[in-house]
Formats: structure tokens, C-alpha cells, sequence
């Protein structure tokens, strides 16, 4: 395996600069903009002709040109000032599509924290000026562009434009195929859900989030290929044309069981990825979603690239690139096809590490290179490639037919230009030398998928004889890019190639036969385009992503021609796939009564595996969320009946489902055995607190004891640590358990664990009172050293011009954060987790940056700490609303994070989102430039474990 080595920056005029990077032996990073262009770039891509374009945060697209072919971009020019705030820059031939902002909305005109409204547009330039002479707004998306809003626009395998969507926007309900594949989404919560401790409300459409589609230009419909993910910043295709993005995680969940880790996705048509509101998170186990590849622990993923060029080592053909802005990196992984799906066996590897790196997006050149751009939040920035210094000699250009189908980077805008050029110059030898390469069974396999997929983008169209030939093809690669193709055309000869590929021994081409049948219009409604007993036996595959993609197709034939057949079905796979098959599409209580029957059966077979359980337990579930209140008492008591005796089990997962199902079912003895295994499990803490949020749904039957020791619980838990939203959810777990308790237990709880009970509105007026104004770092500030304050540009200028003095003392800094910035945040291990978790603060932050971010807090809010102004008839509030129901408000405020305020909302006035930082001003404005100094040593050192 590659090791890394440290490199220098290769400055405009090719003097080293620094080791701020460090990357693989062999290649070296160079930066391609002038040192005075160090805005904060949060876009790269290229266009036709393969020349950088770029997205200045808050400010135009731009095309970077070299003047003087010296690869340093040192002038550029807007392409449309139109637009501003892109976050998605694609171009089709000199035309541009942007996800953007439009420039003549001022910021007070945006939706919510100074973001803009957004919208998908079309600019074209007609004459070859290289600026946009036309305009066109295609669609809205609901919020507007931000850190969660509407992203990156790719082309996708079938040549169509695709959008990655985070979880804070969607595409508007009038423009959406109601034939997508991803659809009938929900949040599907077996037990009551909490929403954020932080009042974050991270979805538009409920059971959607976060989404990937497909827009139609020519009906301006949008289909919705995947969702149920949080906020991935971009997507990429490898050469078989199969999606994949990285997802971030939800780091407030960070110490709850909930809490899933940032992860690479494969996303699939019709796949779900199970990212839900608050609590409500699926666990990858479960059956009605899918798993990552990977999980990589905390970070912030942004770009996304598959190298398929030739310029590096062999071993990166086809490697897939994830940006990683929050720890400055860009990572490089292998991925290799696992049945109907691909597998990370090796562990990542860092391609690019640096301090910092605050990479926002990433995409190959012509050239060969990875290009990648940094910024975000307005912080500086650049643009930059690696280089890979070869000794050997560049390996021959291929000619014909074979450059075609090896074009690099064919879906890329200058790959796709190329090709295109090409064709025009084969003429007719275009399509006949590619089928007959499509044909050749002694060529190499990928070189015949790809003319396979040539024909279908640029035309002409594979003949249906072409198709139905290549359908029994010794070759895996070839028979998965026919049914790809097939599912593209909707005639008869593609269905028949749909139709055979059900029963291909090939995971992968399974997968994709059910998937073209979805695409070509597969409805319950209309005569089917297949066996429906071919597609049923999909659910008894091996295979889970071919078990998935024949669901989701099965659920679109008639519902007669199957349902039967599941309730005799004797395999367990086949059985519980189709029973949430026959959930997905009942229409009424009745359609569900042999289900929870043929469930009760398999619940007393003791041969199931622990996934075979895992299953079952999900399809109960489902059924039940189908059913809602009117499950009946006697079907609840004989599940407890059933699962009693299986808990606790030997594996957490299984623990966990029956710990909610055993809680679903109400009966007060399952309160003692959940209790006792709560109790049992003494360092797992998400383990423990998922079986408090299981027990707060069983209302009746609780003993003194058990109350008294679940108190106890609460008042350990109370000091336990995790992410913004882990105090909050502790809370709320405390209040649903009052509500067994009578009143007197009740206060006696509260008088235990005081920091639960919340502050009154006068309470919190006494609380400001007696901090009189005062600054949080009063126990150092120089007011009370007699010592004159210093201006904010003051400290900005010295921090900035002045050298660094060696002697800094990060110790000294360390006592100055935790009496200044602690109660806040958290680094390393100190601190406190109200506002934003600064651990990572070297990897994505210059100096500068940092001090801009401390000095001028309310310049840049993220989306996630948006504060609410609450003014009440008596006084004002700003914080984040951690819950509410139909008569309370509570909120937490900088002010008192231990404890949140409780607002009747009969006494709100007026409710609106904040535009200045919950974090307040003139923190450092006391203290001298030497103590400053140590601070920002202390931010700029590895934080304490």
C-alpha cells in the first residue's frame, strides 16, 4: 500500500511555499491561481472545451483562462451575472445550467439566515463570446441555496442532467414523474419519534430528505431516482454508469443510538438510505432501506470524482475521489463490484491531507489531473491540482473505434464534446464500427459495455436484434449495459430483454432488469411488461440490492397476481420481502390481517437467523405504522407472548428491535427485563439510552423501585457527553418518562436532576440580570485588569501582520478557552457541545479565517445554527428552539445552556429566524494580543483526548 509523503505548494512563480499538503509518493499539488485570488470557491467544473470554471461564494460563475499556456489561470471572465451563489455548474456544449441563486434578489429578500432563494438555470451563449446571452429559469426548489439546500448537477448515464438535493430543499410536487422510482416515501417511525433537540425540522418532504433526480429537459419533469439521505454535496458515475455520493452525518446525534457516521453511498433507483427526522434514523439493517458501502466517522463530505483517465498509475483507474471539508482531506478508495452492488475492502487511503484543507468541490481536467477547489463559509481559499511526476514513458494513445469506447471521462462536458466531435467526423462508421465492437466477443468486456452505452447517448439507438443478441453474452459487464440500454426504450424488444434479464445469473444484471422495468412504466394498472412470478422470485435472492430493486418492482403489478403467494411462501427471504410488499400497496386494515397472522407464525420458528429476525421484526413494525391505533390489545399481547423469551439475545441489533417491540406491545412486564439489561450494559451509553427511549412508550405499571432507578439513570446520563443535540434528547427522554410518574415523583425527580427542569421566562429575567451583561469572559477580561480594550480590527490587523511569536503558549490559551469559549464549545475532549465542535478547526480553517469567525461572528451563520428571535409579551429571547408542542416553547440560549427556557406560546407575539450569530460579539475584544495569540495556538494545535 502507498504511504504518504510530505510535498510543498507550488506557487505562481514555482518558489516552494510551505508543507501545508501532503499527498501519495510521486505526486505533487500546485496551485493555479495567482496568491491574490484567494477567495472562497465553493464550485469547480469544466466546460466544453475543457477550460476551469469556478463559483465564488456569493458571486457569479466565472471561466478561468490562461493566458499564456504557463498553467496558472490568472485572469477569468463571467459567463453570467445573472446568477450568483452557484452550487451546481454543468455545462452541455456552450450551454450552462447552474443551480443558483438569482443576483438581483437582495439578502433581505432571502428565505431564512441570509440564504437565497434558488432555482435551476439555463444560460446559453450563442456567439462564442463566453458570455451568457440567454436566460431561462427551468424550476424553483423549495428554500434556498445553503448549506443544505439544492447542490451539485451532473450528467447522468443516460446523458439527462442529475441533481443531488440536501435535506433542507426539494423540487417542486407539480414537476415530479409520479412513475419515479423513489416514491411512497415515509418517515415510517414504529415508536414516537423525537424531532432534533435542536428544533432543526431537516426536511421538506417527510420520508424524503435528502434526494437525487433526474430532470427531463424536454418535459421539464423531474424523476426521483434515490433519497432518504442527508445532505451530500455531489454524486458521481463510474464507467458502468451506477451512482454513488458521500453523505454526511448528523453530528449533534454524535453518543445517541441513533447517530450514523459520514458515509459512501451507492444509490440505486428507487433506493431509500433511511436518513429521518430527529430520532427516527434507520439503522442500516433494516429491510426497507439500503446500506452504505462504507462508514467513515465524522467529517464533512463535499465533492465527489471516479478517475477514468489515464495520466496516473493503473491502480487509480477508476478510483473514486471524496472531499472531505471539516477534515481537510481528499480521499481516494477502490471499489470493487460485490454481486449487485460494490464493497470498499480496502480502507481508504488520504490522497491529499492538509492544514488546512478546506476542500468544497473536485473534478478530473483533460489533462488528467484532479483539480480541487477550497473555501466555504467565506473562508479563503483556492484552486488547485495534483500533479503525478511519471517515469515512465506515457502509455499509446488508442485510435478508432477503441478511443471512442475508452474515450476518459466520457460523461464529463469535454469528454461528452469530444465524443461528439467524433462521431460527426466517423459519420456513418460511427454506429457500425461500435455494434460490431459490441459484437466481438473476443474484445475486452468493458470496451464492448461501453460501445453499448455509446450507441444509447450519442445514437443511434441499439437495434433491438443487437439488444436481444447480447442478452445471453458470456460477459457480465456486456449483459448488464443491454439491460441498461433496454430499460431507456420502451418497444417490445426491450421489454423481452428486460424480461429475460430477471432470471440471468448475474446479480447485477438482475438488479437492472427490475430497475428497466420500473423505467420502461411498470404499473399495477396496465398490462405487465413481465412475468410477474419471474419478478417475484427476486425476492428470494441471495443478493439484498436485487431482493430490494424486486420489491419496489413487484409493488407496481397487480397486487392479485401475488399476495397469495407470499402468505404460502415457505423460504423466510421471500416471505418477508413480500409481506412488506403487500403493506406497501394494502388499502385498507383488512388487506393486513393475514399478515400480521403469517407473522405471528414465523415469530415462533426459532430456526430463523438473527437477519431473518431482524427482517421480521421491521415487516411487524411496518405493518403496525400501517395500521396505526387500531392494532388490537390482543395481537399486541400475543407478540409480547412470542418475543418475551428471545430477550435479551447474544447480538445488539436483535436486542434493540425487541426491545421496541416488547415496549410496543405496553405490558408493564417487560419494563423489569428491558430495565435489568439497561442496567447490565455499563459502558455502552447508546445502547443504554436506546432502551430508555424504548421504555418511555410503556405508560402503566411502573413500581417505585424501577421509577427510582430509572431517576438514577437519568441523573448518570445528565453528565454523559455528545454531540449539539445529546443534551436535548436526554431531556426529552426525562419528560416522556414523567409522564408515568405522579406529581410528587415528579418533583423529586426535578429536585435530583435540576439541570432537566426548565427555566421560566422570570427566571431566565433573573438569570440576565445577575450576569448584569457582563461577557463570558469575565473571569479574564481586562476591564477588570484596568487594562484598555482593544478594537476588533486591532486584533484582526496584529493577529494577521505581526509574525507569530514562537513562545506562544497553547497552555495559556487552553485556560483562556475554557473560561471564554467552553460552555459553548467543544475541543477534543473540553468543552461543552451548544455551538459548533471546533476539534477539527486546523483542517478546514487558515488563521485568518478563525479570527474573522470569532471577531465577526453574525458575517457567516451556518444553516445549522440559525438562531429564533421569541418576543413575548414581556421580554425577548434568541436561541434554537429545542422542542414545542401545541402550548410551550422551550428554547435554549447562549446565555444558559444547561438549562432551557420554557415559553407558554399564548404569550409569543412574534416568531422569526435570526439574522445575527447565537454567538456573541466582542469575545476577544479584552483580552491583549499576547493572550490572543495563545488562544488562536491553542485552536491551531492537535485538541486534547
Amino acid at each position: 500500500m502507498l504511504v504518504c509523503g510530505a510535498i510543498v505548494v507550488v506557487s505562481t512563480h514555482g518558489q516552494a511555499q510551505s508543507t501545508r499538503f501532503t499527498t501519495l509518493p510521486g505526486f505533487t499539488v500546485e496551485r493555479v491561481l495567482p496568491a491574490e485570488k484567494n477567495h472562497s470557491y465553493v464550485v469547480l467544473t469544466f466546460d466544453s472545451l475543457g477550460r476551469p470554471v469556478v463559483s465564488r461564494e456569493l458571486d457569479h460563475p466565472r471561466l478561468l483562462i490562461d493566458n499564456d499556456g504557463d498553467g496558472i489561470f490568472e485572469s477569468e471572465k463571467v459567463f453570467s451575472d445573472r446568477v450568483r451563489n452557484c452550487h451546481g455548474l454543468w455545462f452541455d456544449a456552450r450551454t450552462l445550467y447552474g443551480i443558483c441563486a438569482p443576483a438581483d434578489v437582495p439578502a433581505q429578500d432571502s428565505d431564512s439566515g441570509g440564504r437565497s432563494r434558488s432555482g435551476l438555470y439555463k444560460m446559453e451563449d450563442t456567439d462564442g463570446d463566453d458570455v451568457a446571452d440567454t436566460f431561462e429559469r427551468i424550476s424553483d426548489f423549495q428554500r434556498g441555496i445553503g448549506e443544505h439546500g439544492p447542490h451539485a448537477i451532473r450528467r447522468g448515464p443516460d446523458g439527462a442532467p442529475t441533481i443531488i438535493i440536501g435535506n433542507y430543499s426539494f423540487v417542486p410536487d407539480e414537476m415530479i414523474d409520479p412513475l419515479s422510482p423513489f416514491r411512497n416515501y415515509k418517515e415510517a417511525q414504529f415508536l414516537p419519534a423525537f424531532p432534533d433537540a435542536w428544533g432543526l425540522r431537516d426536511a421538506t418532504k417527510d420520508g424524503a430528505h435528502g434526494t437525487v433526480v433526474r430532470l427531463d429537459r424536454e418535459r421539464k419533469q423531474y424523476t426521483l431516482i434515490f433519497g432518504g439521505i442527508r445532505n451530500a454535496y455531489d454524486l458521481a458515475f463510474n464507467l458502468a454508469g451506477e451512482a454513488f455520493t458521500f453523505d454526511s452525518d448528523m453530528e449533534f446525534d454524535m453518543n445517541l443510538p441513533w447517530y450514523r457516521e459520514v458515509r459512501s453511498i451507492h444509490g440505486i433507483p428507487g433506493g431509500d438510505y433511511g436518513h429521518r427526522n430527529g430520532s427516527g434514523k434507520f439503522p442500516p439493517y433494516y429491510i426497507d432501506s439500503l446500506p452504505p458501502v462504507r462508514d467513515v466517522g465524522r467529517g464533512s463530505p463535499v465533492g465527489v470524482e471516479f478517475y477514468q483517465h489515464n495520466v496516473y498509475p493503473p491502480e487509480f483507474h477508476g478510483a473514486y475521489f471524496e472531499g472531505d471539508w471539516s477534515r481537510g482531506r481528499v480521499l481516494y478508495t477502490v471499489l470493487r463490484q460485490d454481486g449487485a452492488s460494490y464493497n470498499a475492502r480496502d480502507e481508504q487511503t488520504e490522497f491529499v491531507h492538509g492544514e488546512p484543507l478546506n476542500v468544497t468541490d473536485l473534478e478530473v481536467g483533460p489533462d488528467g489531473m484532479l483539480y480541487f477547489c477550497t473555501g466555504g463559509r467565506r473562508t479563503g481559499g483556492g484552486v488547485y491540482r495534483v500533479r503525478y511526476q511519471s517515469t515512465t514513458s506515457a502509455p499509446s494513445r488508442p485510435t478508432g473505434v477503441e478511443a471512442v469506447v475508452r474515450q476518459p471521462h466520457p460523461l464529463s462536458s469535454w469528454g461528452w464534446a469530444v465524443l461528439e466531435e467524433t462521431k460527426a467526423s466517423m459519420g456513418d462508421a460511427w454506429g457500425r464500427e461500435l455494434e460490431q465492437l459490441a459484437r466481438d466477443r473476443a474484445a475486452e468486456g468493458e470496451d464492448r459495455a461501453q460501445a453499448i452505452y455509446m450507441l444509447q447517448r450519442h445514437g443511434p439507438q441499439p437495434p433491438d436484434d443487437l439488444l436481444s443478441a447480447l442478452t445471453i453474452d458470456h460477459d457480465a459487464l456486456v449483459r448488464a449495459a443491454v439491460v441498461y440500454v433496454a430499460g431507456q426504450q420502451f418497444g417490445e424488444g426491450a421489454q423481452a430483454v428486460a424480461a429475460t434479464a430477471l432470471k440471468d445469473a448475474d446479480a447485477l444484471v438482475r438488479r437492472r432488469a427490475a430497475e428497466a422495468l420500473v423505467r420502461m412504466g411498470l404499473s399495477a394498472d396496465s398490462p405487465s411488461l413481465a412475468s410477474v412470478a419471474d419478478i417475484y422470485n427476486l425476492l428470494n435472492d441471495n443478493d439484498r440490492f436485487v431482493r430490494y430493486a424486486g420489491r419496489v418492482a413487484l409493488e407496481r403489478t397487480p397486487r392479485t397476481q401475488w399476495s397469495e403467494r407470499v402468505l404460502k411462501e415457505i423460504d423466510p427471504l421471500g416471505t418477508i420481502e413480500g409481506m412488506v410488499a403487500l403493506i406497501n400497496t394494502a388499502r385498507s386494515e383488512d388487506d393486513l390481517e393475514r399478515v400480521f397472522e403469517r407473522q405471528l407464525s414465523l415469530m415462533q420458528k426459532t430456526e430463523l437467523s438473527v437477519d431473518d429476525r431482524l427482517r421480521l421484526l421491521r415487516a411487524f413494525q411496518l405493518a403496525a405504522i400501517q395500521t396505526g391505533e387500531s392494532v388490537q390489545p390482543e395481537l399486541r399481547q400475543q407478540v409480547y407472548r412470542l418475543l418475551i423469551e428471545q430477550f435479551p439475545s447474544r447480538d445488539e441489533r436483535l436486542n434493540r428491535e425487541l426491545a421496541l417491540t416488547l415496549a410496543y406491545s405496553g405490558q408493564p412486564e417487560a419494563i423489569g427485563k428491558i430495565l435489568t439489561e439497561m442496567l447490565s450494559e455499563e459502558t455502552n451509553q447508546p445502547l443504554q439510552i436506546h432502551y430508555v427511549y424504548a421504555l418511555r412508550e410503556i405508560k402503566k405499571g411502573w413500581t417505585r423501585e424501577q421509577k427510582a432507578q430509572l431517576t438514577n439513570w437519568f441523573k448518570k446520563a445528565a453528565t454523559w457527553r455528545g454531540g449539539s443535540s445529546f443534551r436535548g434528547f436526554i431531556n426529552a427522554l426525562f419528560n416522556a418518562s414523567l409522564n408515568f410518574f405522579n406529581e410528587n415523583e415528579k418533583a423529586l425527580a426535578y429536585r435530583r436532576i435540576p439541570q432537566f427542569a426548565p427555566l421560566t421566562e422570570s427566571e431566565a429575567e433573573a438569570a440576565a440580570e445577575k450576569m448584569n451583561g457582563a461577557s463570558p469572559s469575565l473571569s479574564v477580561n481586562q476591564r477588570a485588569r484596568g487594562v484598555e480594550a482593544l478594537t476588533r480590527q486591532e486584533i484582526y490587523d496584529y493577529q494577521i501582520f505581526v509574525p507569530t511569536r514562537e513562545d506562544a503558549n497553547a497552555a495559556t490559551g487552553r485556560t483562556i478557552f475554557e473560561s471564554t469559549c467552553s460552555a459553548c464549545h467543544r475541543f477534543g475532549s473540553i468543552g461543552g457541545d451548544f455551538g459548533q465542535d471546533l476539534t477539527t478547526l486546523k483542517s478546514r480553517f487558515q488563521k485568518k479565517d478563525m479570527l474573522e469567525s470569532i471577531l465577526w461572528p453574525s458575517r457567516t451563520i451556518s444553516d445549522q445554527y440559525v438562531g429564533t428571535i421569541i418576543e413575548t409579551d414581556r421580554s425577548i429571547i434568541s436561541g434554537l428552539v429545542e422542542r414545542e408542542d401545541s402550548e410551550t416553547l422551550v428554547v435554549r440560549t447562549a446565555g444558559e445552556v444547561k438549562r432551557p427556557i420554557e415559553i407558554p406560546k399564548v404569550r409569543v407575539k412574534e416568531r422569526r429566524l435570526s439574522t445575527i450569530s447565537l454567538m456573541p460579539e466582542g469575545l476577544l475584544d479584552n483580552f491583549t494580543q499576547r493572550e490572543i495569540t495563545d488562544l488562536i495556538a491553542f485552536l491551531q494545535s492537535d485538541p486534547p483526548r
